[in-house]
């Protein structure tokens, strides 16, 4: 069964690019060969960064993987994105992980758990960009100000503990092994914010590409992506958020480029990190598929 989702989300990540081939294709030509170099190098590290903090979650939780198996499972699972909803990733790395000796219960958390992180990083990293937002949004975004404190609050490991067990007693599952420790919560969150500074910053180097200001769009670009990436994953019945990231790209990079140039940055970056998406599974499904004994490796814990 694994092997038939893994085939099902090789060909709707397929269908997704050649959907975009064309319009990708004449907006990469917009660019220098370095710049969309520069950009892909940004992204990958990015993907590596969130993939780190899954498998630190994921230790947390008690199933500590080596590096080499769990890259496998991450990278081929992250394009079942690519199909309708945001479901198809967790079910992916369920079905896979049972290879590793993993409890499905103990897979979904680590993955609702990186998720709401990032979401919940990602918007706070987004008041950088609050100028932009201001501009495009107006009284909208002050309104969704009030939420932070509530946001925050979840970061908080003796709240955060006390939701997931009322959680896991509503849907009639085992507790947690163990709460999670607040210096889990720490690292998790310096990585994701790393991870936000990383990954957006793919964005600001095609924006000053094509002539933006490096100063001034250092955080329109790299808080308005955390936005718009962050909004993606709500919207589930969108494959990756089609469509609402870029929109909301072109709508903050307003101020800063011409309405075609700044879609020319969002649909660079959607086929920037489509690429990036395509090369990591590909290098990832390359790895020796690991046998249940020897793919928890608890001495790598801290690697």
């Amino acid at each position: 069964m694994s092997a038939l989702l893994v085939v099902v989300m090789v060909v709707a990540f397929g269908w997704a690019l050649s959907g975009l081939w064309a319009e990708i294709v004449d907006r990469l030509g917009d660019q220098d060969p370095e710049v969309l170099l520069g950009s892909l190098a940004l992204a990958l590290a990015g993907v590596w960064m969130s993939f780190e903090l899954w498998r630190g979650t994921l230790s947390a939780l008690g199933s500590p993987v080596a590096r080499r198996p769990a890259a496998r499972l991450f990278f081929v699972s992250q394009l079942g994105k690519y199909l309708p909803g945001s479901v198809w990733p967790v079910v992916a790395q369920m079905r896979m992980g049972r290879e590793l000796g993993i409890p499905r219960q103990r897979m979904g958390l680590a993955f609702l758990l990186t998720l709401g992180l990032s979401v919940l990083v990602g918007l706070l990293v987004g008041l950088v960009a609050l100028p932009a937002l201001l501009r495009a949004e107006g009284r909208g975004v002050l309104l969704g100000l009030l939420v932070l404190p509530v946001l925050l609050s979840l970061l908080v490991p003796s709240v955060l503990n006390r939701l997931l067990s009322r959680g896991l007693r509503m849907v009639r599952r085992p507790p947690l092994d163990a709460p999670l420790a607040g210096r889990d919560i720490v690292r998790a969150v310096l990585w994701t914010l790393a991870f936000w500074v990383v990954y957006g910053g793919h964005v600001w180097l095609l924006a000053v590409g094509l002539g933006a200001d490096p100063l001034r769009a250092l955080p329109v670009a790299i808080g308005g992506f955390a936005v718009a990436f962050s909004i993606g994953p709500l919207l589930v019945v969108l494959p990756a958020g089609a469509g609402v990231r870029e929109a909301v790209v072109v709508v903050l990079l307003a101020g800063l480029l011409t309405t075609p140039e700044a879609t020319a940055v969002a649909l660079t970056s959607r086929g920037v990190l489509m690429l990036t998406d395509g090369l990591l599974a590909l290098a990832a499904g390359a790895l020796r598929a690991p046998q249940a004994r020897d793919s928890l490796d608890r001495e790598d814990e801290t690697a």
